[in-house]
């Protein structure tokens, strides 16, 4: 659920250097073409696809560099997740998201609805959703966060990818601040549909890059964090990725006065659910 924040060095507090070593390039996931140049940022590049416009970073770090990120410590503490010992305005601004979002929630599944959360991170939501009556499992790439999510507060959460965590039915499927981060949002999605029950709806938080802050401060953007956050979205192309992935999009919510995206400026909550097979069952035509 966290908005990522980059990590420090832990003996100097500094964003760590990234070598030759530590970057790949790659090209547009649903069209396969090489991106033109939007923003420079050393040593990683901000590129839009020509064919369908999607915003994704190229080079970017590969999965070995991403891992290591993702393990450090100060990668959830001190950011969004503030103090987790104590009040602090960024704990309660994640308890505000969560209850407008289970509030939302409620009305399209209620409880006893299963739930998947991917990149669960220490499991706040996740916990807060079990307290409300949801049959909850998740799945976190940080080791970190898995440990936090299992011995503090008892959850089951699969550490690793989510085409590694196990293929089950689920009624509610959400991903929180998570699409960004994917190496490839559409194979990312077609996996979502693959574990969506027949009348499952999806839930997911995104940052966009069409938002006036984006628009306004362009590469100084605060949210670009071209480190971590690899794919940059707009309604419209979000909307193109998850028909392919056989998904759609039925509601998005903008508002920052909105309890479940409160304080965002820069970020959107939608809802959607799968689109029908083919009457031969096959995956649908998009």
């Amino acid at each position: 659920m966290p908005d990522r924040t980059r990590p420090l060095d832990a003996d100097h507090g500094r964003a760590p250097q990234w070598s030759a070593a530590d970057m790949e390039p790659t090209q547009c996931c649903l069209c396969g073409v090489p991106g033109r140049l939007v923003y420079r940022r050393p040593p990683f590049e901000v590129v839009r696809c020509p064919v369908c416009e999607l915003v994704f970073v190229s080079p970017r770090l590969t999965p070995a560099a991403l891992q290591r990120l993702y393990d450090e410590p100060a990668y959830f503490d001190g950011g969004v997740y503030g103090d987790r010992a104590r009040w602090s305005p960024a704990m309660a601004l994640q308890r505000t998201w969560a209850r407008g979002r289970l509030a939302r929630l409620t009305r399209l599944r209620p409880p006893p609805a299963t739930m998947l959360e991917i990149g669960s991170g220490y499991g706040l939501f996740l916990a807060a959703a079990g307290d409300a009556g949801y049959g909850v499992r998740g799945v976190e790439l940080s080791r970190t966060g898995v440990r936090v999510a299992r011995e503090e507060l008892g959850l089951d959460v699969f550490c690793g990818q989510l085409a590694a965590a196990p293929v089950e039915p689920t009624d509610l499927i959400c991903f929180w601040d998570t699409l960004e981060h994917v190496p490839d949002p559409l194979e990312f999605l077609r996996q979502v549909r693959a574990r969506l029950a027949p009348d499952g709806v999806i839930a997911l938080s995104v940052p966009y890059i069409s938002s006036v802050p984006a628009r306004l401060l362009g590469a100084g953007w605060w949210t670009l964090k071209p480190e971590q956050h690899i794919w940059h979205f707009t309604p419209r192309t979000l909307t193109l990725v998850a028909a392919r992935a056989g998904l759609v999009i039925t509601s998005v919510v903008r508002s920052p006065i909105r309890a479940l995206n409160a304080g965002r400026l820069d970020s959107l909550v939608a809802f959607g659910r799968a689109l029908p097979d083919r009457p031969d069952g096959g995956a649908p035509d998009v």
